[in-house]
């Protein structure tokens, strides 16, 4: 059945009903848009998570209104023409808190991502700017975005516009150059930071512009002291007319235009880009599996793009989990496979000693590393084999993941414990690989061309701490990964 025939069965039930007909009207046009987006699919591909989830959050409008057209019509497929109990009817693919959080982010100022794995550089590709016919642009376009994308500049610290603070704008002396890098000027009055250091191409890119900059004669008047000014001559310019109507006569225009042009002639399917910096913040927290935060935090302070940003990536590693984290989720593991079922009774719960004890005395559970053996049937879960010591003995190892000692406080409990051969704990215990905060069951390893590195575990039968599972990785594995200059 295509999803034009349920469509037109769900107008004709609804028109019938007072109750109904009020919201229909509000309904039926984001229906039919869906109708056409997805070209009159059959019902049953039409509302898959992809195909929704595509429709709803695809930037043209606030998800609220189509979500709450599609669930309405979600449910009336499923009451209606499959005659389904209500509490029967499998839930709807997308989680409303998803829109909340979304409506509320586009209420205050919509912003645009690129995908995940954007490489950056696409950017500063010298062929989206040989039509501009003017070398001085380039440099400034250029160096503008360096700004953004590793300083965290907007066009209020950049550009003079009717909404700047024209006291805070970057001027000459904000900026000093090195061999090595390049030192900015920090605006952000959250910070304690007062200047950020630039290294790499980002660094390169700025410096080209300011060798040329501080020998250009600025013309324009109020401009003079601007570290991003205008040093061409618009008349020069070749534009494409396609992407913007009339000349970019100003620095903030033309660093906008361009954005607009790469995002097209890149194929993106979104609107333009316009925030880079909330598009920096949220490309680092995916780089760094969120750890992150921290640093981007003390440098530029919870501000709106920083908190939009963090936002965005909650949603976008949390798409397609079932299982959401709460404090209390490494107390007790609650996965129950085969005939074996990690869990207090009533006799072991009188014998457990509180947390507190237990970091105090740091007493292993013997009991509980025993039980974990015997669910994995001694086999690593990394290699899935079994360490044979003679004929009918095999041996295997309990790793906690966030260490069980004084420095690092990990908890003797199931959720904190993998069961290894000695070759894999070793290297556990070292951090020379971990587990992905993002994704429990995704190997992580210092060296990402080892074959180990995005290997899943081969064995999988209880759920983990997600506290102990970031400690590792944010404490352990990403600090040997930098003395090891894998980062």
């Amino acid at each position: 059945m295509k999803i034009q025939e349920v469509f037109d069965k769900y107008i004709e039930n609804n028109s019938k009903s007072d109750t109904n007909r009020s919201s229909l009207g509000s309904h039926r046009g984001k229906i039919k848009k869906y109708i056409t987006f997805i070209k009159n699919a059959d019902i049953d591909s039409a509302l898959t998570e992809k195909n929704l989830r595509d429709f709803i959050f695809d930037k043209k409008q606030q998800p609220h209104g189509k979500y709450d057209a599609l669930f309405n019509f979600y449910k009336y497929y499923y009451e209606k023409i499959l005659n389904v109990n209500g509490r029967e009817i499998p839930n709807f693919p997308i989680d409303v808190k998803e829109v909340k959080v979304t409506s509320k982010r586009d209420s205050k100022r919509e912003v645009v991502y690129f995908p995940v794995g954007f490489n950056f550089n696409n950017l500063f590709d010298d062929k989206h700017y040989y039509h501009l016919n003017n070398e001085n642009a380039k440099l400034a376009i250029k160096a503008s975005f360096s700004l953004a994308l590793s300083a965290g500049y907007d066009t209020g610290e950049m550009f003079p516009t009717n909404r700047s603070n024209k006291s805070v704008i970057m001027t000459l002396d904000d900026c000093i150059v090195e061999d090595n890098y390049v030192k900015v000027r920090n605006y952000y009055t959250q910070s304690t930071v007062p200047w950020i250091l630039i290294g790499g191409k980002n660094a390169e890119y700025i410096k080209d512009y300011y060798e040329v900059r501080r020998h250009f004669s600025v013309k324009h008047a109020g401009q003079e002291k601007n570290f991003i000014a205008h040093i061409w001559e618009t008349s020069e310019l070749n534009i494409d007319e396609s992407v913007v109507s009339g000349r970019p006569y100003t620095p903030y225009q033309l660093v906008s235009y361009m954005l607009k042009y790469i995002t097209r002639k890149l194929g993106l399917d979104s609107p333009v880009i316009t925030d880079l910096r909330a598009n920096m913040v949220f490309h680092s927290l995916h780089n760094s599996k969120g750890s992150a935060l921290r640093d981007i935090i003390e440098l530029y302070g919870y501000l709106p793009f920083v908190q939009n940003a963090f936002e965005e990536y909650c949603i976008e590693v949390n798409r397609g989990i079932d299982t959401y984290f709460s404090p209390l989720s490494f107390d007790i593991a609650r996965d129950s496979l085969e005939d074996n079922t990690l869990r207090f009774d009533e006799d072991e719960k009188k014998k457990v000693r509180t947390r507190e004890d237990i970091l105090n005395k740091w007493i292993r559970d013997s009991i509980k590393v025993k039980k974990l053996k015997k669910v994995y049937n001694n086999c690593c879960q990394i290699c899935g084999r079994q360490l044979t010591l003679i004929e009918g003995i095999v041996y295997s190892e309990v790793h906690h993941i966030q260490p069980f000692n004084k420095e690092h406080k990990g908890i003797d409990d199931y959720p904190n414990m993998l069961v290894l051969c000695p070759n894999h704990h070793k290297l556990f215990d070292l951090g020379i690989i971990a587990l992905d905060p993002e994704n429990h069951n995704i190997i992580l390893h210092v060296d990402k061309n080892n074959r180990l590195n995005k290997t899943n575990l081969k064995l999988s039968k209880h759920e983990l701490s997600s506290i102990c599972v970031r400690y590792h990785f944010e404490n352990i594995f990403l600090e040997i990964s930098k003395q090891l200059h894998f980062l």
